[in-house]
């Protein structure tokens, strides 16, 4: 019997070892991407965190059709289900949608449970306004853990983070956000700005200034996905 119970707590052993193998693989094959370089023209993806927001979503999307310039969105499930007709106007004019959680609270609080609904919840909202679940994930502050790569991976979420931060989220002036944006661009670089960040965005004016810029430094605008692809 004692050798029983003992072959018994060492195929326990292995069997929690196996499982937690798969968790650390699970961790280390999910790559988190923060910029894409190609050999072909350069080629950059201007991502926009928090939103979608009543005054600065559409004034951005404005922008963005003046230009013609594809852009990725990580919309927050709450502001999503708030405001679902700005979500079918950045879908239906051809831009892409990410996860950027439902309530935007920070992943390091959240327990495995709780960061895989706040991931769900999100993708469900998007689904049921545009019948499309996004496939790209972005955490909040771009905190990124062992769960998350692990729910992620388990999930066939691509994370995506950022090589260039406008700080746009911290009232920047315009032309230290441009100055910041030109000096730190290129070949496959993923901008981060925000279409939400409380009163008095800098965002609009600064993309008044940084697409035309960008354009003629030779970039050619892309969505995330677009980028992953190559």
């Amino acid at each position: 019997m004692r050798r029983l119970r003992r072959w018994g707590c060492i195929f326990l052993c292995l069997g929690l070892l196996w499982i937690g193998g798969l968790c650390v693989a699970a961790q280390e094959s999910q790559i988190i991407y923060r910029y894409v370089s190609n050999s072909g023209q350069p080629r950059i993806a201007l991502t926009f965190d928090d939103g979608p927001h009543p005054r600065y979503t559409p004034v951005i999307l404005d922008l963005l059709a003046e230009y013609d310039i594809p852009a990725t969105f990580f919309v927050v499930g709450s502001n999503a289900e708030t405001y679902p007709d700005l979500v079918r106007r950045i879908y239906t004019e051809g831009h892409e949608i990410g996860n950027h959680t439902y309530h935007h609270n920070h992943v390091s609080k959240l327990n495995p449970e709780e960061l895989s609904k706040e991931i769900a919840l999100c993708n469900a909202a998007v689904e049921r306004i545009t019948n499309h679940p996004p496939k790209l994930f972005r955490p909040p502050e771009g905190v990124c853990t062992g769960a998350l790569k692990t729910i992620c991976g388990a999930t066939g979420m691509t994370i995506v983070l950022w090589s260039v931060d406008t700080r746009d989220w911290a009232h920047t002036p315009v032309r230290e956000i441009c100055q910041n944006v030109k000096a730190n661009t290129a070949n496959g670089s993923i901008i981060l700005m925000h279409d939400f960040i409380g009163k008095n965005s800098p965002t609009p004016e600064a993309l008044r200034h940084l697409l035309p810029m960008l354009r003629e430094l030779g970039f050619e605008f892309v969505t995330v996905t677009q980028l992953l692809e190559g």
